[in-house]
């Protein structure tokens, strides 16, 4: 399957044959401000904060200091190799491609068996070097255009502008939350306003930063994570914004990702024109320097995951992984992406003095071959070293999220007290309920239909016989009891000279299938047969559904909500639980959580 970037550069190409006179001009500074800054933001938004934390040392090691060395040592052999590149052009282009692509690297554990801890180094090295790549591109572009460069005073520039983007960053998202807590105080709870609000934030901030000549990138990734940490708080008003905006971003992301490969596409017909005559080298040799470039990336990292990041960083009992596959999987890993054509595509047009820029068609060109090797390398190379997926993972998945709505249910009798003790009946009868459900989904039971009739034939006679003792026995109302037989077949028409409880009728039908449950139960020692077990499943499905017929007559809609609120965000901690210990895959729990999203945006309808 061709990457979906490799198709959109072909299609910005195709654009520009078509008879429409097409010219595509973009002023280079715009492009950090419309591309890199939204990307940036959305992908410290998601970043997982709990795993790069706990993972905090080789993540910093992969996407910091290998960033560096990668960018002196490549960046120097540039320089000897094209020498109409001078060395701070030419490590520029070595720093944009610094960044590794996140959506590249998350597509990898679609595919493959990554090791989860591998996964997650990945991914926070992804979110990482974003920052690396693109700050260090920033100072070579400014000394090349400046034509002075001093490493001490480098240094501390870089520190001071780090550090006060850190500072921007997080000043100006505390004041996007007041200024939205404000707007909310008022009762301005309009989607389109908030949305418009989050869509602005990374370019009001970058551009805020710039203005104070510190780290807009930096501004914006510490902004990002900032507005992560309230992401996962449940409240009801918000649901629906939640939604919203994880669906909007999405799109702008997946937007302004294709944009950026599609204008690339539009730029090569002209760039490749002027390779026999506007190049120093010849295009052999162009082709052969972004083989070399590539294959001096693959290396580095390569050599730099086997000597420096420590095997427990990597390695578990569940999912054992040798040094040298874990090298290889690092090192074919390093898909480059739209972060890296965006800092190369805003590589200005003229110097300070008003010259040309040295080479600059070439060096977007060497970007952008080495974009395209390394996104086919990690497409179509990574997988033959990695095992596929298996069947079995989706198995395991779904044992582990039984588990998650299992703890859940544990969790919420824990926590119950006497005022809530009713409506947490309500929620854990619908947690029981899922549960149940995702069991019966995922068996893939098939039996036969005559013996399951059968079966049913007979459990309607128990029925008879429980609820006819119980009324024997005086343990229920007769008017009830002749209810439940008349809709059993049990007896003929009764007249009834009152109005029958509904709850009552419940209650009885509760028992009743609890009753059933119980003695299939002891079938099932005997005989294991698929007939039996999923009439037990149909049963206890039932079972849920009395359950929260009878708890939500009792209890009221605010103790409901409460409840549910609380069950939601236990099951969220038992995802992020069960996605640092690798049971699931990211993208399974972005699903679940989109899911829980829904959930209690349905609650907001029905309760609020």
């Amino acid at each position: 399957m061709v990457s979906v970037p490799v198709i959109q550069i072909v299609l910005g190409a195709l654009i520009t044959l078509l008879p429409l006179d097409f010219r595509f001009e973009l002023d280079p500074d715009l492009f950090f401000v419309l591309f890199v800054a939204p990307l940036v933001f959305y992908t410290s938004l998601l970043a997982d904060k709990k795993t790069m934390w706990a993972q905090r040392g080789p993540i910093l090691n992969v996407s910091v200091l290998l960033v560096l060395v990668t960018i002196i040592a490549v960046g120097y052999l540039v320089n000897f190799l094209i020498p109409t590149i001078p060395l701070a052009a030419a490590f520029a282009l070595i720093a944009s491609l610094g960044p590794t692509d996140d959506v590249a690297v998350a597509s990898i554990g679609k595919r493959t068996n990554v090791p989860p801890k591998i996964m997650n180094i990945l991914q926070g090295e992804s979110t990482i070097n974003d920052i690396s790549g693109i700050v260090c591109f920033q100072f070579a572009l400014a000394a090349m255009l400046t034509g002075t460069f001093s490493l001490m005073q480098a240094t501390g520039r870089f520190f001071v502008v780090a550090l006060g983007g850190i500072v921007v960053g997080l000043v100006f998202s505390w004041l996007k939350y007041k200024l939205v807590q404000w707007l909310r105080s008022l009762g301005m709870e309009n989607v389109t306003l908030h949305l418009l609000l989050g869509i602005l934030t990374p370019f009001v901030i970058f551009l805020i930063a710039e203005k104070l000549e510190v780290s807009g990138i930096v501004a914006i990734f510490a902004a990002g994570i900032a507005h992560s940490f309230n992401r996962d708080k449940f409240n009801p008003e918000r649901a629906n914004h939640n939604i919203a905006f994880e669906s909007v971003w999405s799109m702008l992301s997946f937007t302004l990702e294709g944009l950026v490969f599609v204008i690339l596409g539009t730029q090569l017909p002209k760039i490749l024109a002027s390779i026999d005559h506007g190049y120093s080298i010849a295009i052999w040799e162009i082709v052969l320097y972004i083989l070399l470039i590539t294959f001096l990336f693959i290396l580095l990292r390569f050599l730099w995951s086997i000597v420096t990041i420590n095997k427990k960083n990597y390695d578990d009992p569940e999912h054992p992984v040798g040094r040298f596959r874990a090298g290889i999987i690092f090192s074919l890993a390093g898909a480059r992406g739209a972060v890296t054509l965006a800092s190369v595509m805003s590589i200005p047009i003229l110097m300070n003095d008003g010259s040309a820029f040295p080479e600059r068609d070439l060096i977007i060109l060497i970007a952008g071959g080495a974009i395209v090797i390394s996104l086919l390398i990690t497409n179509f190379i990574l997988p033959l070293c990695v095992r596929k997926k298996t069947k079995t993972d989706k198995s395991a998945e779904n044992e582990a999220y039984l588990e998650i709505l299992q703890n859940v249910i544990a969790e919420l009798k824990e926590h119950a007290t006497p005022e809530n003790k009713t409506a947490t009946t309500f929620v854990i009868s619908n947690y029981h309920a899922r549960r149940v459900e995702l069991q019966h989904k995922h068996k893939f039971i098939i039996v036969n239909r005559e013996e399951e009739r059968k079966l049913k034939i007979t459990i309607c006679k128990w029925e008879i016989e429980n609820i006819t003792g119980m009324l024997e026995r005086g343990e229920v109302d007769q008017d009830i009891a002749q209810f439940c037989l008349d809709r059993l077949g049990g007896s003929k028409r009764h007249k009834y000279k009152r109005t029958i409880s509904r709850a009552k009728i419940f209650e009885l039908m509760e028992t009743n299938t609890r009753f059933v449950i119980e003695k299939l139960s002891q079938m099932s020692k005997t005989d294991d047969s698929p007939v039996i077990q999923k009439v037990m499943t149909d049963y206890e499905i039932m079972v849920s559904i009395y359950q929260r017929h009878l708890s939500h007559d009792e209890a009221n809609d605010e103790s409901i909500a409460t409840v549910a609120l609380h069950g939601f965000q236990i099951e969220r901690d038992n995802i992020q639980t069960m996605l640092e210990a690798g049971r699931i895959s990211r993208e399974t729990a972005k699903e679940m959580r989109h899911n829980i999203s829904l959930m209690e945006l349905q609650m907001k309808k029905d309760y609020f």
